[in-house]
């Protein structure tokens, strides 16, 4: 999969801009706030159809202005395909594939994959689980279809539970509606519990063996499932089961509380290194080495379930990483198609690399390097 251009029209600070990629590194070079972060939310908007930055799409529409579009012409193999996203102001976005309208957003779904990298990313251990579901969820979603399904159904069911928990406090007699809610939430809860444990088996065993190569072989990654259900590997009739048992012992809880306190809403990822928690016992070192491991993972999890390889956007994440680990995510980086930002240029370019120098929304320079080093030119 390669990117082939992407235009920006009133995207941000960008009013119409177009960057032509090349198939190797491309840098997103300038100071900050110029926009470099907004051409790669802009690239990976395509992947997830919708921002990682904000919630309110209306702060994508450039100040001042009623409309604003994404397009993006990729290649898949020998295939040349075109994504547009439309945005207008108190209205929902329009999708079109190939100039045709998509009125359902999960027929989109997995049409461009990429995979992101940014500061924010590194907080991915220390912080709370919500961080790590919305890791899991956000690389599901592009890979399966019926998982996207899966995770709406059981959020809806989740919200119309927990409304009938609380009229249960009002009125007992509803407490044999439960029992409906119990069934569905097990029915959507074990098709996520299922897919996050099989998606997070193959994420361990690459983010393993690249946690290895960066730590030369010293330290040991294990990603594990964490749920409330089991410790053991499970079908999804087990989760099924698991689940019911689960919520019938928690229901007169359930019902003091007014929310449902199990499910897969609860899940956690547990990151051991030489069998500790990396959460309570990581070096600053340690769990940079151990999040890009799991981001590197994540892009091979996607070459191997969609055939080719995704896009790799680096936001601003070079600054924060030392030399040897620099090093090493160069090294990923040959022979796949690399979106990265930085502040400063330096060392960072090699030959071939094409740099867009970005200044207040515009791409004022452009240029393929011709020497492997040297200051912003």
């Amino acid at each position: 999969m390669k990117i082939l251009r992407l235009r920006l029209e009133n995207f941000r600070n960008f009013e119409d801009t177009a960057l032509d990629f090349t198939d190797g590194i491309n840098i997103l070079a300038g100071n900050n706030a110029q926009g470099k972060t907004n051409c790669i939310e802009a690239i990976y908007f395509c992947t997830c159809l919708k921002s990682y930055r904000v919630k309110r799409e209306e702060q994508l529409i450039r100040f001042g202005k009623e409309k604003a579009a994404i397009t993006l012409d990729f290649s898949i193999g020998s295939r040349e395909e075109q994504l547009q996203i439309l945005f207008t102001k108190d209205k929902p976005k329009e999708y079109r594939h190939n100039g045709l309208v998509i009125p359902r957003l999960r027929d989109l779904l997995g049409c461009f994959q990429s995979v992101i990298f940014t500061p924010d990313h590194l907080n991915l251990i220390k912080e709370g689980p919500q961080k790590r579901r919305s890791f899991l969820d956000m690389a599901l979603c592009s890979l399966d279809l019926q998982y996207t399904d899966q995770l709406l159904n059981y959020q809806k069911i989740l919200k119309n539970r927990n409304a009938l928990l609380n009229q249960c406090r009002e009125d007992p007699s509803k407490k044999e509606m439960l029992f409906i809610w119990d069934e569905k939430l097990a029915e959507a809860g074990s098709y996520i519990a299922k897919a996050r444990q099989d998606y997070l088996l193959r994420l361990d065993e690459y983010a393993k063996d690249f946690y290895r190569s960066i730590s030369k072989g010293a330290e040991k990654l294990k990603l594990l499932y964490l749920n409330q259900f089991t410790k053991e590997q499970a079908a999804r009739e087990e989760f099924h089961s698991l689940f019911l048992n689960r919520l019938e012992k928690t229901r007169e809880q359930d019902i003091a509380l007014g929310q449902t306190v199990s499910g897969v809403h609860k899940d956690d990822i547990l990151i051991l290194l030489a069998g500790k928690s990396m959460k309570y016992f990581g070096s600053q070192g340690q769990i940079r080495s151990a999040v890009l491991s799991m981001k590197l993972a994540e892009a091979e999890c996607v070459a191997e379930r969609c055939g080719h390889y995704p896009i790799l956007l680096l936001d601003d994440i070079l600054s924060e990483l030392d030399a040897h680990r620099q090093k090493f995510i160069f090294s990923k980086m040959e022979g796949h198609q690399t979106v990265l930002s930085t502040c400063e240029l330096g060392k960072i370019r090699k030959k071939g690399d094409k740099v867009f120098f970005i200044k207040e929304g515009k791409v004022v320079r452009e240029r393929v390097s011709s020497s492997g080093s040297g200051c912003i030119d």
